[in-house]
């Protein structure tokens, strides 16, 4: 069904698909140039922590903000705005670029607006998440296939390592998903057993440290923030458990992924089409059989994806946060919307950044 969306409608010449790139990269240049005056103020929240810190805050020292500030200090602040510019002019290039079908351009342009909005218009955390992304989908078009997977093993390291440390669960779980999709049945079930049974003997302290988060961001838009959350939601049941764990991540995915669901409007339902384009493509490339052959680059971005969604469960507080979150590594989702082509040279018609054939 998803694939007859996307090749609907007539195919785009090359010179359409650069005309669409071009005029969305320059719309995108002069919102940037005036991004102060014409954006929500909300887009700035963290933006505002990490200029503080840069200014000589002591605010959030030691923190993820001072982190970032740290790496965006190295730069003026002329120089900053041209290397925030620089990665979302490759962003649009490189989502748009190999958009040859109505359908295919439609999607790119919806996949690639979340993104552009919580994340080019300002220097933030997930401003380098995205520039992590485009790093790993470059190297996915090199010609030796293990370049990909040792990129982005670096890259979530050195994340983790310096801004957020949950990016190493997020690419332990990305292994763990390319391991679990390659090995026989009988594996398979004794990994299931494994991680349930690891899960179910931890102390309660785990459940707590990996589900509280969500309840202490909750609070803060409840009581502290300006702008509030209307899709925002506690865990039902108190994570001390692990029947509670699994009812309260179960519960977090519903919300998140069928929002409309819970949280009926047009904003939602927008934002649920995002969730799909995202997310689907990623299921479907790993629920294929064994036997269909995919390139290692086309796998890493559907178990990448995934990886992200499975931790987003954990902690994520509402919907606009998921969204925002999931949109940085939108280009993984772009990458796996082209047709599972087989083969190096497919993987590397599919990240091109110069217009694809059907």
């Amino acid at each position: 069904m998803l694939r007859r969306v996307l090749d609907a409608g007539p195919r785009l010449s090359r010179g359409v698909v650069g005309l669409v790139t071009a005029a969305s990269a320059l719309l995108y240049i002069a919102v940037f140039a005036n991004a102060g005056a014409v954006l929500p103020e909300f887009i700035f929240r963290d933006a505002d922590k990490i200029q503080a810190q840069m200014e000589g805050s002591s605010t959030y020292d030691g923190s993820s903000f001072d982190a970032v500030a740290g790496f965006y200090g190295l730069f003026g602040p002329t120089l900053l705005n041209l290397f925030i510019i620089g990665i979302g002019v490759l962003f649009i290039r490189t989502v748009l670029s190999g958009a040859n079908r109505f359908g295919l351009c439609a999607a790119a342009l919806l996949l690639s607006m979340p993104c552009v909005f919580f994340n080019l218009f300002v220097a933030s955390k997930d401003t380098l998440v995205v520039l992590m992304s485009l790093l790993i989908v470059w190297s996915a078009g090199r010609h030796r296939s293990w370049i990909a997977p040792i990129t982005a093993i670096v890259l979530y390291g050195g994340y983790a390592f310096l801004v957020r440390p949950y990016f190493v669960l997020i690419i332990a779980i990305a292994c763990g998903i390319a391991v679990f999709r390659h090995v026989p049945l009988r594996w398979k079930i004794l990994a299931v057993i494994v991680v349930a049974g690891g899960l179910a003997a931890a102390p309660a302290t785990v459940y707590f440290a990996l589900l509280h988060p969500r309840d202490m961001a909750v609070d803060y838009l409840v009581y502290q923030s300006p702008f509030g959350a209307r899709t925002s939601f506690y865990n039902p049941l108190e994570p001390t458990s692990f029947f509670a764990f699994c009812f309260d991540y179960l519960y977090a995915s519903a919300r998140l992924n069928l929002a409309p669901l819970f949280s009926p409007g047009p904003k939602e339902a927008v934002m649920q089409l995002f969730v799909l384009l995202a997310v689907a493509p990623a299921l479907r490339t790993v629920l294929q059989r064994r036997d269909v052959q995919q390139s290692v680059a086309y796998q890493l971005c559907a178990c990448l994806v995934l990886a992200h969604v499975s931790v987003s469960m954990l902690f994520e507080p509402d919907l606009g946060s998921y969204v925002r979150h999931l949109s940085s590594v939108a280009l993984f989702s772009m990458v796996l919307l082209h047709s599972p082509r087989t083969g190096k040279a497919a993987i590397r018609r599919a990240v091109s950044t110069t217009p694809v054939s059907a």
